[in-house]
């Protein structure tokens, strides 16, 4: 039974040991987790606030395209009404081109430049465009030249034209702007999704990070039962050894003792006894009695 219990506190000190490294292990992964979970969160924080920046930029720069809209708006009316007032002076004057044709003309020659601008076209595409364009033009400066021949109808519409290229300088604008704030909504989109795809780690980590602290908590709890299984069976060892060894003293004590009285009782009949005899005699209790 003794050696029984020596070879259960053997296993139990070899499981309380496994527990205790794999508890120190654990916390160590975990400890790894969390550092990375930090970090993350760290880069997550960074990603967000350049998003939030970006829309800021976003932001300010939509009221600016809504400003020059406005101003380019009131210059666009201002325009049509030289132009009006020039139709009514053309009419006066017997002109062959209406006015109307006049802004058709220039309205079709700003559209073809702002596709040409704008959309990607292929070389022969882009090419045809160009030609396109300065065909126009050129009808366009002679209708401009016819409306000229008359002073006063000149002065109307070269304020007409100032208003109108000055309404075409908000409108350049307007497209700046708009093609920045475009470029800040992407990179507002691409830093949220960036910020997403680290949200998304961060949380594994996190995870990772929990499930290595609650398997560390059952290593650290395991440690502690055996640690308490190997009280009890130290306590059972220590109480069995020690009632050995006084069974064995009792058992020594009470032969000693017959051995004495026996010595005793050839003393006392007066048979000779040998120095080992006496010598034992001699330490017994029989001669304290």
């Amino acid at each position: 039974m003794f050696e029984e219990l020596i070879e259960r506190r053997a296993e139990v000190i070899k499981r309380a040991e496994e527990s205790k490294r794999r508890r120190t292990d654990l916390n160590a992964e975990a400890g790894k987790w969390a550092d990375l979970r930090d970090e993350l969160n760290g880069q997550l924080k960074k990603a967000v606030a350049r998003a939030k920046e970006f829309k800021k930029q976003r932001e300010e720069y939509e009221k600016l395209i809504e400003e020059k809209k406005e101003q380019r708006s009131e210059l666009n009316k201002k325009a049509a009404a030289c132009y009006s007032k020039v139709e009514k002076l053309r009419k006066k004057s017997d002109l062959q081109q209406s006015i109307q044709e006049f802004e058709g003309l220039s309205a079709r020659i700003e559209e073809l430049e702002l596709k040409q601008q704008v959309e990607v076209l292929s070389k022969d595409k882009d090419r045809k465009l160009v030609a396109r364009i300065k065909e126009l033009r050129r009808e366009f400066a002679k209708m401009q030249k016819e409306l000229e021949k008359d002073k006063k109808l000149r002065e109307v519409l070269e304020k007409a034209q100032e208003l109108k290229e000055e309404a075409d300088r908000h409108h350049e604008e307007v497209l700046k702007y708009v093609k920045i704030s475009h470029e800040c909504q992407d990179k507002m989109v691409a830093c949220f999704r960036e910020a997403d795809r680290v949200r998304a780690k961060a949380d594994e980590a996190h995870r990772l990070f929990l499930e290595a602290i609650a398997e560390a908590d059952k290593a650290h709890k395991l440690y502690l039962q055996y640690s308490q299984d190997l009280k009890d069976f130290n306590h059972v060892i220590n109480g069995l050894r020690r009632k050995m060894r006084e069974d064995f003293g009792f058992r020594a004590r009470t032969e000693a003792r017959r051995k004495a009285r026996g010595i005793y009782e050839k003393f006392r009949d007066g048979e000779k006894l040998s120095t080992e005899d006496l010598m034992l005699l001699q330490k017994s209790e029989m001669l304290l009695k």
